[in-house]
């Protein structure tokens, strides 16, 4: 690496160089992608006979993790270079909202006819009754709408699960900004001991595994906050890059991985490589990416019968997500970020929100 201190970071994970002078686009790409294989490995099984032990779960687990800390890191970088807490709010819902509210309508409204096995009268009274609405789009049952009653295995969209974790965390994150304790060292720390005693507590319980992987969220955010306090060196790399390879052979990778995946992300978003860097020219497709492959798979196992192979499904699966990635992020994604340039006061007068008095708006100021 140049520096042992990596520099900070621009909104969309670009240094002080530009946008495309790190390899975060490459490494969100790169972990969606893993995820997107190991679900065609789980889902074409059922997740019968998977533990999460199990040598493709895990690749799936370090994407995921991968995500959540490049996640915190940038958005730690955002609050600290937003002008305030409203603003902040109105950046991180433009970069989520828009395009999950056109993946849900995608698969609900134009898979979800095409792929049910009620009748379309009965799939949506069954999809707008209120048992069902708020949860089909996200890791639900299925069934209950007639979808992918006779795959392996009938969630909808499994993936989402961590959509409302990572949401949650950006509140987290502005909580201690505004309080103006985001820099003090022991605060993200403390606040991620409290969650590693929770994950201990349900340690033995995979559906808390959103708690595990909030820890990712708080270590990366912890990372970019700290950052001229740590050095990234190429030995501690190798070292913790072992420690998570042996660590695949024993009951304790999630261990391992809690310790050596951040720093890995971070170190190797850094790293001076070639072509890498501007890896993102083209777009940011990791998001859509992320929301569109499970039902994609899932359409594709019903429509097939579950009878393509693992290298087939997932080849097949991963070019039909990467087509509609790259619609969402030229037609929806990234016309909802050109939003994210309109000041305080344009979106107060936007939302109809009032202003705020000029006391409070010196006090934030002053905590910034």
């Amino acid at each position: 690496m140049k520096t042992e201190h990596p520099g900070a970071v621009t909104e969309g994970g670009s240094a002080p160089g530009g946008r495309f002078s790190n390899n975060f686009d490459f490494l969100r790409f790169a972990a969606a992608a893993m995820i997107v294989f190991a679900h065609a490995y789980a889902l074409r099984l059922g997740y019968v006979g998977i533990g999460t032990d199990d040598p493709v779960m895990l690749v799936a687990q370090a994407g995921l993790a991968a995500l959540l800390v490049t996640s915190g890191y940038l958005i730690a970088m955002s609050w600290e270079s937003t002008a305030s807490p409203l603003r902040f709010a109105w950046k991180r819902f433009l970069r989520v909202v828009p395009g999950l509210a056109v993946a849900i309508f995608v698969t609900l409204f134009i898979i979800g006819p095409l792929l049910t096995s009620l009748p379309l009268r009965d799939y949506f009274a069954a999809l707008f009754s209120p048992a069902v609405f708020f949860t089909a789009p996200y890791f639900e049952d299925g069934s209950v709408i007639g979808l992918f009653q006779d795959n392996p295995w009938t969630y909808v969209n499994g993936s989402l699960w961590t959509i409302p974790v990572e949401v949650f965390m950006y509140g987290v994150v502005a909580a201690i900004g505004i309080a103006g304790l985001l820099h003090r060292l022991g605060v993200i720390a403390a606040v991620a001991a409290v969650n590693i005693l929770a994950w201990m507590y349900w340690f033995d319980d995979p559906r808390m595994s959103k708690v595990r992987f909030a820890l990712y969220f708080l270590i990366g955010a912890f990372l970019y906050l700290h950052r001229h306090r740590i050095t990234y060196r190429p030995i501690i790399a190798g070292g913790l890059l072992l420690l998570l390879v042996l660590s695949a052979l024993t009951p304790y990778a999630t261990v391992a991985g809690v310790l050596a995946i951040p720093y890995l992300t971070i170190y190797a978003a850094h790293l001076p490589i070639p072509y890498l860097s501007s890896f993102g020219r083209a777009g940011d497709f990791s998001y859509g990416i992320y929301i569109y492959h499970y039902p994609v798979q899932q359409a594709l196992i019903q429509v097939t019968a579950n009878a393509l192979l693992l290298p087939a499904l997932f080849g097949l699966s991963f070019a039909v997500t990467f087509a509609l990635a790259f619609l969402s992020w030229h037609l929806v994604e990234k016309r909802a970020l050109a939003a994210k340039s309109l000041g305080a006061d344009d979106l107060r007068r936007r939302l109809r929100l009032p202003s705020l008095p000029e006391s409070l708006t010196a006090w934030w100021i002053a905590r910034k």
